[in-house]
Order: C-alpha cells, then sequence, then structure tokens
C-alpha cells in the first residue's frame, strides 16, 4: 500500500484487510510524506493487526509508481497486490486470486470492481465489464488496484523497475507501475483477468471550476464551442504527453534488456515489447507534433505540421499510435479559424 494524506478513507480499507476470508501474510504500507493523521492511523492499526504491518516513512516525496514500486520490493510472499488507501476489499478477495493462481501459469492476475461513491454508495458501474470500458479487456488496461501478481515478475525486472531506476529515467513524469506491469505480462501472454468483483473502488465527484462552466449565459454558442473543442492550454498538455511517452519508451528499453537476461523467456515475447517500445516512441514523435501545432497562430504553418504529422501515422487509430479521425477534424477547422481561443 502506498499512502499520502488518506486519512478520510483509510480506515474502512484498513479494515477490509482484518475481513479476508485468507488473511494476508503481510501488509507493507510506504507513506510518501503525509501530513494528515492517516500515519497515526496507521499506527493504531498496526498495533493490533491480526498479521504483521511494516511501515516506511519516505524522507523525500518518490511519487506515486516509485512509492509502490518501493512497497512491493519489500515484500516476502509469492504473490503481491497493490492496494489504494480509500477503496475496500471484498472479502473474498485474496482467497479467490490464491485459487486462480494455483491452476495457471500467470504472473500477474487482474479482477473487476465495483466502482461505489464517496458515500460507498454503489454508482452503478462494474470496471472493466462495464459497456463503456469493455475495450480495457481486450487492450488488457486494468488499474493498479485491481492487480496481483507473482513476485518472480520483480525478480524478472530486477534492474529497470525499481523506485531509483525509474526516479533516474522519469524524474517527476509518473508512468504508472500499473501500466508497466500490465504491459510487461500482456506481451508474455501470461496475464489472467478474473470476472469476479473482488473489490468496491471509490470515485469522487469534482465540482466544475466557475471558469470552465460552458452553460455560463453570458457566453456565446460559438464560445462554448471553440471551448470545448480547443480547451486551455492544449499546446502544453501536448508537449507533456509527448515527454511521458518519451519516458516509457527508454523504461521499456531497460526492460527489455531484463527480460532477455532471464531464462525462459522466448523471443516473441521480446519482439513484442519492443514492438511496444516503438509504439511508445512514435506517439511522442506525434504528441510532439500536436504541440507545435497548437503553439503556432499561423494557418501556414498549422497546415505544414499537419501534412508533416500524415506522412508518420497521425491520424491513425489510437491503438495504432495516431489520434483519430476525430482529431483530423479538430485540426482541420483549428487550420481555418487559427486562434480559435
Amino acid at each position: 500500500m502506498a499512502t499520502y494524506n488518506g486519512e478520510r478513507f483509510i480506515r474502512p480499507q484498513l479494515e477490509s484487510f482484518v475481513r479476508q476470508t485468507l488473511l494476508p501474510t503481510e501488509l507493507i504500507i510506504c507513506d510518501d510524506g503525509s501530513t494528515d493523521s492517516t500515519l497515526c492511523i496507521i499506527d493504531e492499526f498496526a498495533r493490533s493487526a491480526p498479521f504483521p504491518v511494516v511501515i516506511v516513512k519516505n524522507s523525500t516525496r518518490l511519487g506515486y509508481t516509485a512509492n509502490f514500486l518501493q512497497a512491493a520490493r519489500m515484500c516476502r510472499g509469492d504473490l503481491i497486490a497493490f492496494c489504494d488507501q480509500d477503496d475496500e476489499w471484498v472479502t473474498q478477495k485474496l482467497e479467490c486470486v490464491l485459487q486462480a493462481s494455483d491452476s495457471s501459469n500467470a504472473l500477474l492476475f487482474a479482477h473487476a470492481a465495483e466502482w461505489i461513491n464517496e458515500d460507498g454508495n454503489p454508482v452503478g458501474v462494474v470496471f472493466p465489464t462495464h459497456r463503456r470500458f469493455r475495450k480495457n479487456l481486450p487492450q488488457n488496461r486494468f488499474p493498479g488496484h485491481v492487480i496481483v501478481f507473482r513476485s518472480s515478475l520483480l525478480d524478472m525486472t530486477c534492474h529497470s523497475l525499481t523506485a531509483n531506476n525509474l526516479r533516474e529515467i522519469a524524474g517527476d513524469v509518473e508512468i504508472g507501475h500499473d501500466v508497466l506491469l500490465t504491459e510487461i505480462t500482456a506481451a508474455m501472454g501470461r496475464l489472467q483477468f478474473i470476472p469476479s468483483v473482488l473489490l468496491r473502488y471509490r470515485v469522487y465527484s469534482r465540482a466544475l471550476p466557475v471558469e470552465a462552466n460552458l452553460t455560463d449565459s453570458a457566453s456565446s454558442p460559438l464560445t462554448r464551442f471553440a471551448s470545448r473543442m480547443w480547451p486551455p492550454n492544449l499546446a502544453q498538455s501536448y508537449a507533456e504527453a509527448g515527454l511521458l511517452y518519451r519516458k516509457h519508451s527508454t523504461v521499456l528499453s531497460c526492460v527489455i534488456g531484463d527480460v532477455a537476461a532471464c531464462k525462459g523467456n522466448d523471443a516473441s515475447s521480446l519482439k513484442r515489447l519492443a514492438k511496444l517500445r516503438r509504439l511508445m516512441e512514435g506517439r511522442a514523435d506525434v504528441m510532439s507534433l500536436r504541440a507545435k501545432f497548437y503553439a503556432s497562430p499561423s494557418r501556414q504553418v498549422r497546415i505544414k505540421l499537419m501534412l508533416e504529422g500524415a506522412t508518420i501515422g497521425q491520424y491513425r487509430r489510437a491503438e495504432n499510435g495516431g489520434v483519430g479521425i476525430r482529431n483530423f477534424v479538430r485540426d482541420v477547422l483549428a487550420c481555418l479559424v487559427c486562434n480559435p481561443l
């Protein structure tokens, strides 16, 4: 468990561990500099927990990716479950995953989760099987809170997926520990989905900022359309996405080196990981180009960048590294309007 200022909901999560039909062997908590009562709640829980609780207080903030990896590498068991500070585990979670692991050679298991609101009431979504998220199944996109994996996966990536290496390569850019682990196991064909709902995932309602209220009667229909089509700081958002994909590609290069050094990993897995690395590099190129496109007010420059982007597959489907036909339409309109906002 990685924690940071989680006093509001961490107690129900901790209590859900005690209610497990199969108790965890241990609980590793790495706190990333909480300034609220999170650590006090954890300390109180640790004194009465029916299993060992190890608490690490980071002297400097690591960020959630490095902090989760740090906690995972401290675990001594064969199966490691990532855990957010504000969810609630279903009582059969660990027992169900253990049963699945006994009859499988998968390295990583992902299960379904029911979404709940801040009051703990269901909101009618089960991820990833809800119709809005069914695409996540074939694309093997699972968030960390539904992931349980074998410790051998960490042994396999002992140089690449470490807190120090991630901080050295990515700095403050958060790639996502869950993204990296699911990518690796999916490429190796060793990821298994368990359709059972084994967790209650808390989602939050966020008030729309006054300055972003698109229904403001003082705004004209054209202004509201432009705000939806071209959000503020669009160029900066694309530049940040380009940096993220570039760092992601570098981390995958390190992962490939680790996996290649392990016995028993076939060449096809390495080829799929190499293809994924090239995809991230291509996405980085596309995002960087789009950042230049929306940073320029010149129609001539934008048309030139659109043509350049088309040659590198900018408008392909997202799974192929592009941004899709909808963004092509948006870019065409941006060329016509030039400076829409």
